[in-house]
């Protein structure tokens, strides 16, 4: 049995838009497999501010793997330094865990990386933009980056669609030609 052109591209699209599909989706990784570092970049990620107390091993270690990109790019450099800073002054971090649970009994917001009792200022809501990268799953340090992902889609249609032009051509050659 023949298939037709159109039927044959769209199968393949189908089959291309499931492996993006199954490449997009985050693993199900848990939290507590990663390492202490990464749970740091990932809390600092989050929103920009680390939230939760880790140990100050943990912060020295972030500091040691930030990609650069970020470093280049962000201040999370100095959002870790300030967690450091906080956790070895004694200011109520450092005492945690690592796994993003405050079990210090310093006083403030919590935020490690403002200091005890000063709250954050200025800081503007997120944008949908951010709202909607957020949503994709891509924030975490050990992520696939957007722009890889929006390159592999094109390359992928454009894969697909010179296959389907190919088939195309072939099927249109084999067809008999009718009497004229």
């Amino acid at each position: 049995m023949r298939m037709r052109p159109a039927a044959t591209t769209l199968a393949l699209l189908a089959l291309a838009a499931g492996l993006a599909v199954a490449l997009v989706t985050p693993s199900s990784a848990s939290a507590a497999g990663k390492p202490c570092w990464e749970r740091v970049i990932d809390d600092w990620l989050d929103n920009g501010t680390i939230d939760a107390q880790y140990k100050p091993a943990c912060y020295e270690q972030a500091l040691k793997h930030v990609p650069e990109d970020l470093r280049d790019y962000s201040n999370i450099t100095d959002a870790i330094q300030a967690a450091l800073n906080g956790s070895l002054r004694g200011g109520g971090t450092g005492t945690g865990t690592g796994d993003g649970n405050s079990s210090g009994s310093g006083s403030g917001n919590g935020n490690s990386d403002s200091g005890p009792g000063r709250d954050l200022q200025g800081v503007p809501d997120q944008s949908y933009y951010t709202k909607g990268i957020n949503s994709l799953g891509t924030t975490k340090a050990s992520s696939i980056p957007i722009p890889l992902l929006v390159l592999a889609a094109l390359g992928a249609l454009l894969l697909v669609s010179a296959g389907a032009l190919a088939a195309h051509k072939r099927f249109k050659a084999r067809a008999p030609t009718p009497p004229a």
